[in-house]
């Protein structure tokens, strides 16, 4: 793959530091020191890492300031339990080591005509946070940040967020007691207000309840997942051509990651079933799409005529695929 071509960068990674027990910032520079390309708060890198001989392709939020072109910086949650990403990045990753990064895109920008701006993280969803507070501090914009932790002593960057806001970062702290109420923050706004929302799947079906609940205007909401839906039960991929190629998918894998380990190349983006960059058109299915993207609209769900591969799957049995980017022939 000629990664110039494909809006990749070749990056070094500079330093390391530790912001908290369990979280690490990475940042990383050209390697001749050039300025990197510019991005707007709220976006973000995927990175490429090879792990045991498979390529891992994962997103992480930009943190660092999009007005600094010397570096970019990432902050990772050590998951040991994961798919294997944050254990390289945080076990195995070096000052000096280089990585083969996306070009910052985002699919989470802050809406410049919104009288004021909502902003509410949970756990390591704070990351986008990061530039887009210190963006509308330099703009004068009227913000708030909540930012649920299940401790205020080892979340990372409260002391930071305190000393740059003041009293515009509210933490709410479940271990002492002081839980979010989401539904009790979204009545209380002005009208104009635009909601900003990234944390657990569980937080973000709480908000998106709640924003429903109150009527809340669905263009004046906004939401990003800090990571794709995670594997299920195996099934298979049927590609078209002569050859009928079939493709498995294992239960620790995603359908893309699976196509792409397999030599099939998929044009994506977000990876987490925002963008719909990975659209592939469905022939056939032989079991259950369950669709986990925020792209296709219901008509299509039931129809089954479209599924994202980034973070949609099939419930017992085999999918029949076309996309322009997947013939069949690949690899």
């Amino acid at each position: 793959m000629d990664i110039a071509d494909k809006g990749f960068l070749r990056l070094k990674l500079a330093r390391v530091e530790a912001v908290s027990q369990n979280v690490k910032s990475f940042f990383l520079e050209h390697p001749h020191g050039l300025d990197l390309p510019t991005f707007s708060p709220g976006s973000h890198l995927v990175l490429m890492v090879d792990i045991g001989g498979r390529v891992r392709r994962n997103a992480y939020s930009l943190t660092s300031d999009p007005d600094d072109r010397h570096h970019y910086a990432i902050s990772v949650l050590h998951q040991p339990e994961g798919r294997g990403g944050s254990r390289f990045l945080h076990e195995s990753l070096r000052a000096g080591d280089e990585l083969t990064v996306r070009r910052p895109l985002n699919f989470f920008p802050v809406d410049r005509l919104a009288r004021r701006h909502l902003l509410i993280a949970g756990g390591i969803g704070i990351t986008p946070f990061l530039s887009m507070a210190r963006e509308l501090g330099r703009m004068g914009a009227a913000f708030e940040l909540h930012y649920s932790v299940r401790s205020a002593e080892d979340a990372p960057f409260v002391a930071m967020l305190h000393a740059r806001c003041g009293p515009n970062v509210h933490v709410h702290d479940s271990g002492a007691g002081t839980r979010l109420d989401i539904s009790a923050l979204l009545r209380d706004q002005q009208t104009g207000t635009h909601v900003y929302v990234c944390g657990s799947p569980r937080m973000m079906g709480a908000a998106v309840e709640a924003a429903g609940a109150v009527g809340w205007p669905s263009s004046c909401f906004h939401s990003e997942r800090f990571k794709a839906t995670a594997g299920g039960v195996p099934f298979s991929v049927l590609l078209p051509g002569k050859e009928g190629r079939v493709i498995e998918v294992s239960s620790d894998q995603s359908m893309l990651e699976a196509l792409e380990d397999a030599g099939v190349e998929i044009d994506s983006m977000c990876r987490v079933g925002a963008c719909g960059k990975c659209r592939l058109k469905v022939q056939g299915c032989t079991g259950r799409i369950v669709h986990n993207d925020h792209v296709l609209d219901a008509t299509e769900r039931a129809e089954g005529s479209a599924m994202m591969p980034c973070v949609s799957r099939v419930m017992g049995g085999q999918v029949a695929v076309k996309a322009d980017t997947c013939d069949g022939n690949a690899g």
